[in-house]
């Protein structure tokens, strides 16, 4: 029985050590920020009725981080199917565009921001896509502002980054048990 036990807490111990089991992401920006950041904290959850009445589907990496956040929105309840995809800047009258994703990036945490910025241009690109976990990369040029000068709204920054993102209902049920 013994054995059995270790021999189960051993391979448990290897799935979450092994890449692509664990969520995850890297950022990093240049521009009116430098930043680099990496962390577990890597969520996609489903906003019902946000945008003309239709759900949005909102991939979220590194929200508590003290370093930086982005947010990768896309038109519709489902995953996106594997592909590169445009950031776009705004969505359509008709809230019908569901092959792009909108972006927003804050430098900071939001107790200390450093700076906030909407996506303007660049490109989302879904690797995996299945129930449960969403994995890609990003590049996204921002226009914003900084903390410390919110009245110049036209600073820059292109954020890099890379995700391996839980459903965060299933996050939230685990962190419960």
């Amino acid at each position: 029985m013994y054995a059995r036990s270790a021999t189960i807490g051993i391979i448990a111990g290897i799935a979450i050590a092994l890449p692509g089991l664990v969520p995850g992401f890297t950022l990093q920006s240049t521009g009116a920020v430098d930043l680099r950041a990496a962390g577990h904290e890597a969520q996609y959850g489903v906003v019902p009725a946000a945008v003309h009445g239709k759900p949005i589907l909102v991939v979220a990496l590194g929200g508590s981080s003290d370093r930086g956040a982005i947010q990768l929105s896309h038109l519709g309840s489902q995953l996106p199917e594997p592909g590169r995809y445009p950031i776009r800047s705004s969505w359509d009258e008709a809230g019908s565009d569901t092959d792009s994703f909108h972006a927003s990036f804050m430098a900071g945490s939001a107790e200390h921001p450093r700076g906030w910025f909407h996506g303007e241009s660049g490109w989302v690109t879904i690797t995996k896509s299945r129930e449960g976990r969403i994995s890609g990369a990003c590049e996204v040029r921002a226009r914003g502002f900084m903390g410390n000068d919110s009245a110049n709204e036209d600073r820059w920054v292109t954020v890099r980054g890379s995700f391996d993102a839980d459903d965060s209902m299933v996050a939230t049920i685990a962190s419960a048990q």
